[in-house]
């Protein structure tokens, strides 16, 4: 297993690790594993440059759409080989659960749903209006920036390099400097599974290297998980090149539980919304909507299910729930908790470092009740274990205390009726709202409204980002007779 990382240029490891170097360390033993280069501006202009030639003098936007698809199932393949180095990195890395962490994000099912997207995705095709046709086509953007999170990371770097990649594009990706290593595993993969030296580059790294990538003139295109903060310095650095952007941001997901619900099945739902992954998630839903009729029963249900949690060790089988993934994190976390005190709301339980916890960087599930939507805990994304319920008169106002915030990313309507959670949830602003909690298929498009981004991942929406319109205007004749026999192309 990998413990020292440099960039990964042409298919070719750049080192030894310089001076300019990032710890990562285990948040539950609190001690370093590994470290990984901070790239510089240099370092990230090399990576750019490879991915361009091998846009602009390889293969491989030419390349038969057939074979690029056949090297995704090879990644797909490699990566399930390596399925248990994979996991060991992101549980020593970020703290997941060791047993979430070797689903890899299902990450496999991503690259059979981007496989059969592209085999739908019409590639290109004839319209024609008076005397004139056109053909269309949609050929690769460019050189792509992809900049994950740490959170859960062979997932964020899967779905943003295989559609690039079928695609016809080239792609830099750079992973957050606490899980640097999965994207080197995943470097390495699609060499050995047949992608040409260039078309994938890693350069680890921090903020400055990000920066210094998504300026780079060469780029063409930048996907982009994490805060919102950061999505808006991107989308000025972007500006003046006109580079296209799909940008997944920060959320603060609101739940509304309508006063019909079974109690118990939704509060199962509701707890993993927002304790799974240490309340890691961008999707969490934070923000617990409850009818003052039944508004101590989703409290009580909450604390019950908060309690019944177990810290520990992520490798245990026993743990359910990790440490959070770096000191840095926990005082954050710990800060809205003081602030949410401070602005009136009840601490129903947790509030703090468990006592039982000699190390790791743990903060207690916590459930907070008597919360008003303009508090600071229910506005800002807190990204650890921590609910907050708030409640409602009507239905009415339930939908105006979840539109009141500056994020649209997700969240979910319960009712015993669900063609009636259904009729809420359409006048929720989100970009995905469950219906009694149920996951987001594959095909489906994901991303945020207002402040949680722009454009989206997953399903054929998925390919946007990575693709332009080219249209060819010919003569009504010639169009019709390429309508009745469309000729061929490498890249369709």
């Amino acid at each position: 297993m990998r413990s020292q990382l440099g960039s990964f240029v042409d298919g070719v490891w750049l080192g030894p690790v310089g001076d300019q170097i990032a710890k990562a360390v285990n948040p539950y033993t609190e001690e370093p594993f590994g470290v990984a280069s901070i790239c510089s501006a240099e370092e990230v202009d090399v990576a750019v440059r490879s991915a361009d030639r091998a846009l602009r003098n390889g293969e491989w936007p030419r390349t038969p759409l057939d074979e690029r698809i056949a090297i995704a199932r090879r990644v797909k393949a490699g990566l399930a080989a390596r399925t248990e180095e994979i996991a060991t990195l992101t549980t020593s890395s970020m703290g997941m659960l060791y047993r979430r962490a070797l689903t890899l994000g299902r990450a496999d099912e991503l690259i059979d749903m981007y496989v059969d997207m592209a085999h739908r995705l019409s590639w290109s095709y004839v319209r024609s209006s008076g005397d004139a046709g056109a053909l269309i086509s949609r050929r690769p953007v460019g050189v792509v920036a992809a900049i994950v999170p740490w959170n859960s990371p062979i997932r964020s770097a899967v779905k943003k390099v295989i559609p690039a990649i079928i695609a016809g594009c080239t792609v830099v990706l750079k992973p957050a400097p606490e899980t640097p290593f999965e994207a080197g595993v995943l470097g390495e993969v699609c060499r050995d599974a047949g992608l040409p030296p260039g078309v994938l580059n890693v350069v680890p790294g921090d903020a400055t290297t990000g920066m210094a990538l998504v300026s780079h003139r060469l780029v063409r295109a930048i996907v982009f998980t994490g805060s919102s903060a950061a999505g808006s310095k991107i989308w000025e650095l972007a500006a003046p090149d006109f580079k296209r952007l799909q940008l997944e941001l920060g959320g603060k997901s609101a739940a509304i539980v309508l006063d019909d619900v079974d109690m118990g099945e939704t509060i199962s739902h509701l707890a993993r919304g927002i304790f799974t992954n240490a309340g890691q998630q961008c999707v969490a839903t934070s923000r617990i909507l409850a009818p003052k009729a039944r508004y101590d029963e989703v409290v009580a249900g909450m604390v019950d299910a908060a309690q019944s949690l177990r810290t520990g060790d992520p490798f245990d089988p026993s743990t359910t729930l990790g440490p959070l993934v770096s000191e840095r994190q926990r005082t954050r976390v710990l800060a809205y908790i003081e602030a949410g005190r401070s602005e009136g709301a009840s601490i129903a339980t947790g509030g703090r470092a468990p006592k039982n916890e000699t190390h790791g960087w743990f903060v207690e599930p916590t459930v907070f009740a008597n919360v008003d939507n303009a508090m600071r805990i229910a506005q800002e994304e807190i990204f650890g274990p921590v609910a907050c319920v708030i409640p409602y008169d009507s239905v009415a106002e339930a939908v105006t205390i979840a539109n009141g915030s500056d994020y649209g990313l997700a969240g979910a309507v319960y009712s015993a009726d669900p063609m009636r959670a259904l009729r809420v949830a359409q006048t929720i602003e989100a970009g995905v709202v469950a219906i009694n909690g149920q996951a987001l298929p594959a095909s489906a498009p994901f991303g945020g409204l207002k402040r949680s981004g722009i454009g989206r991942e997953h399903g054929i929406e998925g390919y946007d980002g990575f693709l332009e319109y080219v249209s060819y205007p010919m003569p009504r004749a010639m169009a019709e007779e390429l309508s009745a026999c469309p000729p061929t192309s490498r890249s369709s």
